[in-house]
């Protein structure tokens, strides 16, 4: 940190604070890079939230390398794309602003990905480049974003452990690694767990000066806030209120005198404050671990923190990204242990075939089998709460078509609902699929689905070019996003904002289908990348309602879902167009009249 303080210039291209680096700035950060000089501490860890500094510390602990205490050194990101790009925005910006290390810089033997110095090199690689990781020994080893690490660089081992073992020669080798966690089961979280010692940072109340670790359950927020939350009922919209006014108006609540800690007592709380041990080991550590949450950042305020939270818990695809990248947390899943009869104990109050008061509107969704199909009829209120409304099995395309296109379907009190817009799997028998929606194309969509995410999406639209179906769009559907999906709002209590409702009569069946995956741990054959993906608990356990569950829910968000809100309908949500040549849905110009 003093050498950080005394040699570390940000400039304007790379920081938002430019100028000389101060310590004082982010005072959390000081004892992390003083780790970094400890003689029997080998491996420190930071699992962190985004915004505290986690990257400025790595460069500040590279830079001391290169010019207090000069040694080999390899910096792995998770790719080379990423690795070439930081070298370039980052870690040369940081070497031209500092005189220790421009001065030590070899410029005619260095290149892009390997900076030379005196008494020093730097190898910049990414986890996938398995000849960078093996190629030469080295003292210093800074490992980047582990959570988004291959599970295995090119025919290699781990990445990790193939980086590590350029270390073994070294006595007095150093290894920093930093990731934002993902699942308990990330690199980063098990790295954080085993480590010898973990560290939490505390800071004193301004008020009774008793010390505490930030916790999100202390913020605060006025009953005002309170109640436009509760007005919300999940309207995305409406909540989006109440978050604004979270914003300017939340606080940090002292656990101890209930005293109000704002932004302004926060810096010099940090100052103060202390990293503190989970325990005391018997021997010196080894191998210590740090965690950070973006309550502790100078740039982040407690509102800040609000806003995100309120916008977020509602929605389980959202809280992912809030737990993960603002709390520093792993996210834990339950692993969807829902068996069906306690499904079956989460009904609503309605009856199969009737359409609730809170519904705004219907979709539909068919999963095609050799000879005959699976359907299911769902309706969809705000907060993309949903509702059962029926479903059941049909032989013919006659069938679908009296289902889907000609059915009326009715509140209690008698007002008609139609289906909006349906989803058919157009896996088997594609060509009559096709014709299918051909001649509905008002309200049928042809949908495959994918174990794979789509380019980073979780859905895209594809031009057709098959002969005689000129014009016609295919959607392709990540699964695995939308049974995620459909299983957190499975895990909502009825009732709750976002909740998916069962009719009261659901036949046994419909919770069978349900219950019949699980989420597990699997590695890609062709990548060798471990990932989470969604299987059958048994070959003989029928999945097609399950599947029209996943179609309902993305055809939801094709209608617009989202931007339902408690003011009367004066229109029907926009249908996105897509694009030509396929992508993301972008024109959200036409409105469907169904």
């Amino acid at each position: 940190s003093e050498w950080a303080d005394r040699n570390r210039i940000l400039d304007s291209k790379t920081s938002a604070m430019p100028g000389r680096w101060r310590t004082a700035t982010v005072p959390y950060l000081e004892q992390i890079m003083d780790a970094f000089t400890l003689q029997d501490v080998e491996t420190i860890t930071l699992c962190t939230a985004t915004q505290v500094g986690k990257s400025e510390a790595i460069n500040n602990c590279l830079g001391y390398c290169i010019g207090q205490d000069p040694g080999s050194s390899l910096v792995v990101y998770p790719t080379d794309t990423l690795a070439e790009y930081t070298s370039k925005n980052r870690i040369m910006p940081m070497v031209e602003s500092s005189k220790p290390l421009r001065d030590r810089l070899d410029r005619n033997r260095s290149e892009k990905l390997e900076l030379q110095f005196a008494g020093a090199y730097v190898c910049l690689s990414g986890a996938n480049s398995p000849a960078s990781l093996a190629s030469r020994p080295i003292r210093y080893l800074f490992l980047d974003e582990v959570d988004k690490y291959p599970a295995f660089s090119g025919q290699e081992a781990d990445p990790i452990s193939l980086a590590r073992e350029r270390t073994k020669t070294f006595r007095n080798r150093k290894v920093l690694q930093a990731s934002t966690p993902t699942t308990e089961r990330g690199r980063i979280w098990r790295e954080y767990e085993s480590a010898d010692v973990r560290m939490a940072y505390w800071i004193p109340c301004p008020h009774c000066g008793a010390m505490q670790k930030l916790v999100l359950a202390q913020i605060k927020w006025p009953e005002e806030v309170r109640e436009l939350k509760r007005e919300a009922k999940g309207d995305p919209l409406k909540l989006r209120d109440a978050s604004q006014k979270a914003l300017s108006t939340a606080w940090y609540e002292c656990s101890m005198c209930k005293g109000v800690i704002d932004d302004a007592d926060k810096l010099e709380a940090l100052r103060k404050g202390e990293w503190r041990e989970d325990r005391v080991p018997e021997t010196p550590p080894r191998h210590i671990a740090f965690d950070l949450s973006s309550l502790y950042s100078p740039f982040v305020s407690f509102g800040q923190v609000a806003e995100q939270f309120i916008e977020s818990e509602e929605f389980p695809e959202k809280l992912r990204n809030f737990i993960n990248s603002w709390l520093g947390e792993p996210w834990r899943d339950s692993r969807v242990e829902v068996k069906g009869r306690a499904l079956l104990e989460q009904t609503g109050d309605y009856l199969m075939g009737e359409v609730p008061e809170e519904v705004h509107f219907l979709t539909a969704a068919v999963d095609v089998q050799l000879d005959h199909f699976w359907w299911e009829v769902m309706g969809w209120g705000i907060a993309a709460s949903s509702w059962v409304i029926d479903f059941g099995r049909a032989e013919t395309w006659s069938d679908l078509e009296e289902i889907i296109v000609n059915r009326q379907y009715r509140t209690k009190e008698g007002g008609p609902h139609i289906v909006r817009l349906a989803a058919v799997d157009a896996g088997y028998r594609t060509d009559e699929v096709y014709e299918f929606a051909t001649r509905f194309s008002d309200v049928i969509r042809p949908v495959k689905g994918s174990s794979q995410s789509i380019g980073g999406h979780f859905y895209r639209v594809t031009s057709l070019d098959k002969e005689g179906f000129g014009g016609l769009k295919l959607w392709l559907v990540d699964g695995d996003y939308w049974k995620d999906y459909v299983f957190g709002r499975l895990k909502k209590e009825p009732g709750t904002p976002g909740a998916m409702h069962i009719p009261k009569d659901c036949h046994e069946y419909w919770a069978a289908h349900m219950t019949s995956e699980q989420k597990v741990i699997e590695r890609d054959r062709k990548t060798g990348r471990e990932k989470e993906a969604w299987v059958k608990i048994s070959q003989h356990s029928p999945n097609h309602l399950l599947d029209c569950t996943v179609y309902n829910a993305l055809i939801a968000e094709v209608c617009g879902v989202r931007y339902l809100s408690n003011e009367p309908e004066k229109e029907r949500a926009p249908e996105p167009s897509p694009q030509p040549g396929g992508g993301w849905i972008g024109n959200k110009s036409g409105w469907l009249r169904r």
